[in-house]
């Protein structure tokens, strides 16, 4: 968790620092990643921020997910149940964000 945190962080001053420095302008559409890609080239800062955002909302998904793989081999089925439960929770609630 702490990784994806700071490699978050990391894109976040990139973006910002793109922006202070006068980085390519514009904006982008987080959906469209091949854009984003090419932003993340063109040093945009709305694509570092994008990305930033992408492992952002990706870190507790894993870390959630790893957690569940750690009880169920761990055989405490209950809480390998509500770690699934919390991360179908997250991954709903992540859908219906980028769905409007």
């Amino acid at each position: 968790m702490t990784v994806g945190v700071l490699l978050a962080g990391v894109c976040f001053v990139v973006a910002l620092a793109a922006e202070v420095l006068g980085g390519a302008t514009g904006g982008g559409s987080m959906r469209d990643l091949a854009a984003t890609a090419d932003g993340l080239a063109a040093m945009a800062p709305w694509a570092w921020a994008s990305l930033g955002t992408y492992v952002l909302v990706a870190t507790p998904v894993l870390g959630l997910a790893v957690t569940a793989v750690e009880y169920a081999l761990a055989h405490d089925r209950r809480s390998a149940v509500l770690a699934l439960l919390v991360l179908g929770v997250l991954l709903f609630s992540s859908g219906v964000a980028l769905s409007r």
